[in-house]
């Protein structure tokens, strides 16, 4: 199915016929409506609750290097002017995430901001400013001290079936010495969509950390090490704390728009699901959270040797390990899981990438619990094998309901594309 028909699918609120295999939704060397060139590259891929997809592409475009497609077509490009504040243009896009309507918040660098810096930052909901960097003007309830300033928005998640969005990223809080400090904030939703009318911060630098006698030194800001569940009940987020190096990092679960029920999940040094072996190093980890309160995490154990230190955690037991052979692409050893987070549905499925490495060499593959969905040098799109699976942040993304999979993937020949997988009946 073309680009152009699922497209037209979108737009009539349809679903797509269901699909055994992949199906491209754009390819490097396609050529790009409205504007001319052709793409040239894959960036970060996203689905929402009703198949509505969403692909940031590489243009061989000078003044437009960047441009997002949605199902219904072209969507911004870099280079595009914003209504407010007026003047700027988008330099770069950083984040994107649905709401529950289908309506995308986005992280944007401006040029050209009166007043601003040369790289400004700027959060919208499709076309409407929310926050921008500089002085908090947000007018909106909101627990942020007079004269407190924004720096950076990190990322920014909705929660697809409710009106809660996760904000990270480094502010300038007057209180507070220093100059700048990491926060976690909340933001909820209220009226007409996309209205954005509270903003409240719920953890930064030098607060306590919940249920521990020692301050948080930083919050996490790096998009995989915080998310937010569907229904914005619960969210997991990771924090360095300080003190002791070897105890300093930790995992959070929280419950509710005000943060309590604090859940320790995880701490460096302290004991992990692998018998024997203790949480190491919690810096580079990713995390997922479902509307049931089920949470995953990727992360580090105490294990010297490189080939057994990682493991994928489901709600406190071991789902895979680097060194195990599972059943189903045995005898094939997993190496690695990528940098990405496995990802939940609300049916509490777990979607994850790994490498394996075994007769006939290295392969990578997508699994749904522990079964294959995808593997490379097998699975047929349109007739050409799939060479290589993304591995990043944002190069898969499943629809809350696990129906719909959107991934970053190469063909043979080193064509590089999106793809939607139908995992409905699976």
């Amino acid at each position: 199915m073309t680009c152009i028909a699922l497209a037209l699918f979108g737009a009539l609120g349809l679903a797509a016929p269901a699909a055994q295999s992949p199906v491209p939704l754009v390819l490097t060397g396609d050529p790009l409506s409205l504007v001319g060139g052709r793409v040239t590259g894959i960036g970060a891929v996203h689905i929402g609750n009703f198949g509505d997809w969403l692909v940031e592409t590489r243009t061989d475009l000078p003044e437009h290097p960047s441009l997002v497609l949605r199902y219904f077509g072209n969507w911004k490009k870099l280079g595009d002017g914003v209504s407010d504040p007026p003047g700027a243009t988008i330099a770069a896009f950083d984040s994107f995430s649905a709401e529950l309507f289908g309506a995308v918040a986005w992280v944007a660098r401006l040029d050209g901001t009166p007043g601003g810096d040369a790289d400004d930052e700027a959060v919208y909901m499709e076309n409407q400013l929310w926050l921008q960097e500089g002085p908090v003007t947000f007018t909106g309830l909101t627990n942020l001290p007079e004269g407190s300033r924004w720096l950076s928005f990190d990322d920014v998640r909705c929660s697809s079936n409710a009106g809660t969005i996760l904000f990270r990223g480094h502010m300038d809080d007057p209180t507070v010495p220093g100059p700048d400090e990491s926060y976690l904030a909340l933001g909820s939703l209220c009226g007409s969509i996309g209205n954005l009318c509270s903003v409240h911060r719920r953890f930064t630098e030098g607060q306590a950390a919940p249920g521990l006698e020692t301050l948080i030194e930083s919050v996490r800001v790096s998009p995989a090490t915080a998310a937010i569940s569907p229904s914005g009940t619960y969210v997991v987020w990771s924090c360095d704390l300080e003190g002791d190096p070897a105890s300093d990092g930790c995992v959070y679960r929280f419950k509710g728009y005000f943060g309590g029920q604090h859940v320790l999940l995880a701490r460096e040094g302290a004991a992990s699901p692998v018998a024997g072996h203790r949480w190491g190093a919690l810096e580079r980890i990713a995390v997922s959270v479902n509307s049931s309160g089920s949470w995953t995490l990727r992360g580090r154990l105490d294990d010297p040797d490189p080939e057994t230190d990682t493991v994928l955690v489901r709600d406190g037991a071991v789902l895979a390990r680097e060194g195990d052979v599972l059943p189903s692409v045995a005898p094939h050893v997993l190496t690695g899981f990528g940098s990405g987070p496995a990802l939940l549905d609300e049916q509490g499925r777990v979607l994850w990438f790994g490498r394996l490495a075994g007769p006939g060499g290295r392969s990578e593959a997508l699994f749904l619990d522990d079964q294959v969905l995808l593997r490379t040098g097998a699975t047929e799109v349109d007739g050409r094998t799939l060479m290589g699976l993304g591995s990043g942040v944002d190069a898969m993304s499943l629809s809350p309901q696990g129906n719909t999979l959107v991934f970053r993937g190469t063909l043979a020949g080193g064509v590089e594309g999106a793809f939607l997988l139908d995992l409905t009946g699976r």
